[in-house]
Parts: structure tokens; C-alpha cells; sequence
């Protein structure tokens, strides 16, 4: 592993920290490429060590947050619960897909991800706490669980960008609880996506590259770190749009890279 490769990886993997610290998002969208693009990793490959990676960081923000008392665990397991099923039916669902199909579902992911980011958001809850959750609100978050769980394990990525206006957006849960109890739900959506996707094509777990997913998992956390103290000082509309135009870019990269490998 050269130089380049490894300052890419401590920078990549500052990025997805600071993502899921900030917004409680982007994480594996921003770590896939990471693997794909700069290691020249198959997807398959990619998919598994971007879901150690965003488990990895998001575990260690949801921690944080617990301690803060910023989860609601009712909801986290509400989502978590449906999307483990999602999670372990997803692994051979990927598997069972090309490389350029599966790009080609990341990159428009990701397009979608930017334009949720660059929507005028809806006014959040103003209380602290969140109402009982019952009725359509909890069914239209089951199935949301359900279907970010089947995504953590085709695509490999959390889908924080999708669980964070649900909680918010369905639920009636304050941006503040909504974020860290995102956190947990990927977390734990990323182990058993991770499992399912390990016992599908035991033959990809030989092609992860351990060193580089430690380097881009442990400078995360500290990214996480400082994601979590900007969130409190940066505009977030600004942090939106830059974070939207990333994505756009890594989505454009992503299909050039498998398009023409």
C-alpha cells in the first residue's frame, strides 16, 4: 500500500466520521468509494468493508449519544427490529446482482441522498421528548426499517440520510434524538448486513483489506469526534449543500470507475 493510498484512507475516512457525526448520515456512501475507487476493490468486496467501517464509527457515536440521553430507544428498536430482517434477506439478494447493477443502484442512492439534503427541511418537533408512537406512523416506520435494512446489505451502505427525516419527519422525533437514535439503528443494521453478506460469499471476506479498513474505521472515530463539535457551531444549511455536492461527485466517480474498469 503506497503513501498515496494511505493518506487518502486516514482523509476518507476523517470525512465519513465527521458525517455521521454531524448529520448522523453519509457514512458508508462516503466509505464505499473509498474501497472501490482507491483500493480498485470489487463491489462485493467493498460492500463488506464499508459495513465494518460505518458499524465500527456508528457504534462508537451511538455511545456517545446514549451518554448524552440523545436515543430513543422505542424507536430505535421499532426501526432496528424490521430492519434486521431487512439486513440478513439483503446479503444474497446482493450477491445475486452484478457489480455494474449494484454501482449503478450506489450511484443513484447517492443522487437521491444529495437531493434529500438540498430540500428545504420541514420544522422539527420543538419538544425534547417524542409522542406515542402508534397507528400509520408505526407501520410507515416498520417498513421503512425494512427497506434500510435490504439497502445496508445490497449496497453496503446505513441509510442514515433516510432514517434521520423519518424520525423526524413520521415519528416526531427533535433532530437531536433523531440523529443519535439513527446511530444505533445503523449499527446494528451494518453487524448482521455484515453477517449475511459474510455467509452469502464467504469467498469475498478473503479479499478485505483488514489494514485499510482499520485506518479509515479509527481515524472515523475521531472524525466522529469532530463532527459531533462542529454540528454545533457550522450553519447546517451549508454543511447540507456541501455534503449534497460531494455525493453528487462520488456517485459520477463511482459509474465512471465501474462503467470503464
Amino acid at each position: 500500500m503506497d503513501a498515496g493510498a494511505i493518506a487518502i484512507e486516514v482523509l476518507g475516512g476523517l470525512a465519513v466520521g465527521v458525517s455521521l457525526g454531524l448529520i448522523g448520515a453519509g457514512g458508508a456512501i462516503l466509505s464505499m468509494p473509498i474501497f472501490v475507487l482507491v483500493l480498485g476493490h470489487g463491489t462485493q468486496v467493498a460492500i463488506l468493508e464499508a459495513l465494518v467501517v460505518t458499524g465500527v464509527i456508528a457504534a462508537f457515536s451511538a455511545m456517545r449519544s446514549a451518554l448524552a440521553k440523545s436515543v430513543d430507544y422505542a424507536r430505535a428498536l421499532v426501526f432496528a427490529a424490521p430492519g434486521l430482517v431487512g439486513a440478513w434477506i439483503g446479503g444474497p439478494l446482493g450477491h445475486a446482482l452484478e457489480d455494474r447493477v449494484q454501482a449503478g443502484l450506489f450511484a443513484a442512492l447517492a443522487v437521491v441522498a444529495a437531493w434529500r439534503l438540498l430540500r428545504p427541511r420541514a420544522e422539527e418537533p420543538a419538544s425534547e421528548g417524542a409522542p406515542p408512537l402508534r397507528g400509520r406512523a408505526l407501520v410507515v416506520a416498520v417498513l421503512t426499517g425494512f427497506a434500510i435494512g435490504v439497502l445496508t446489505s445490497v449496497l453496503g451502505v446505513g441509510g442514515g440520510f433516510l432514517l434521520v427525516p423519518a424520525l423526524v419527519l413520521v415519528t416526531r422525533v427533535p433532530i437531536k434524538l433523531a440523529v443519535g437514535t439513527s446511530l444505533v439503528v445503523i449499527a446494528v443494521n451494518a453487524a448482521v448486513a455484515y453477517a449475511s453478506n459474510a455467509w452469502s460469499a464467504p469467498e469475498a471476506v478473503e479479499g478485505v483489506a483488514w489494514g485499510a479498513v482499520a485506518i479509515v474505521a479509527g481515524f472515523g472515530i475521531a472524525g466522529s469526534l469532530v463532527g459531533a463539535r462542529l454540528s454545533t457551531k457550522l450553519p447546517p444549511a451549508v454543511l447540507r449543500k456541501a455534503f449534497a455536492g460531494v455525493l453528487v461527485l462520488v456517485a459520477v466517480a463511482v459509474l465512471v470507475k465501474t462503467l470503464w474498469r
